[in-house]
């Protein structure tokens, strides 16, 4: 990833007939980016299940799968800009090994499931146009065409970045001003929980926007 950086030293020295008096530096730095642009997630990005029991969810061998749900994923710019996007988990205490996979918090001290977040290439649009989903594990060097957008918990990946292409060309993204794209959501509950009373989901995670 590319960044340009101003910076300036300025480095002031008064003297006077006798001595040279003690000195000090002054350092400004700063990131200029070609464009400004804002990721915005559907309600607000809340991922609501109410109340559930653990005898509605689909049992599986390793646990209890969380209804699919899904958010509108929107990314404007001011400007065209080439960008990709990094995931942080929130709750990384809680989350499995699996590095595209992020918690849903603790629940008397114990991990209570984990979530994925992938983007449907069949509803990615760039620019007014189909899109397709970009991959890179080396912090964007080199890119790989993948069918579904997948975000990755940066603290297990932190090379990993996910873009669009409105072209579909693997050589890397190029700049976009506009990407719309649905996000799934799906989770699951892990067996074993020793359950007193009511357990909170407390899934969370951020999602940046990184110019390359």
């Amino acid at each position: 990833m590319k960044k340009s950086v101003l910076s300036l030293a300025v480095l002031m020295t008064l003297a006077t007939a006798n001595a040279m008096a003690a000195t000090t530096d002054l350092t400004v730095t700063g990131t200029i980016t070609p464009a400004a642009c804002t990721p915005t997630l559907s309600n607000g990005g809340l991922v609501e299940y109410g109340s559930l029991s653990l005898t509605e969810l689909e049992e599986t061998s390793i646990g209890y799968k969380l209804p699919a749900k899904s958010l509108n994923l929107s990314i404007e710019c001011s400007a065209p800009a080439t960008f990709a996007l990094i995931t942080n988990d929130n709750r990384r205490d809680s989350s499995p090994a699996n590095a595209w996979l992020f918690g849903l918090g603790n629940h008397l001290d114990q991990a209570i499931g984990y979530f994925g977040m992938t983007m449907d290439h069949e509803n990615t649009i760039v620019d007014g146009a189909p899109g397709t989903h970009l991959a890179s594990e080396d912090a964007g060097n080199t890119w790989t065409n993948i069918m579904d957008g997948i975000l990755q918990d940066a603290g297990r990946t932190p090379d990993y970045r996910a873009a669009f292409s409105s072209t579909g060309s693997s050589v890397g993204p190029a700049p976009a001003s506009s990407v719309n794209v649905i996000m799934d959501i799906r989770g699951s509950i892990n067996k074993g929980l020793t359950l007193n009373g009511a357990m909170e989901l407390d899934g969370s995670a951020t999602i940046e926007v990184v110019y390359l």
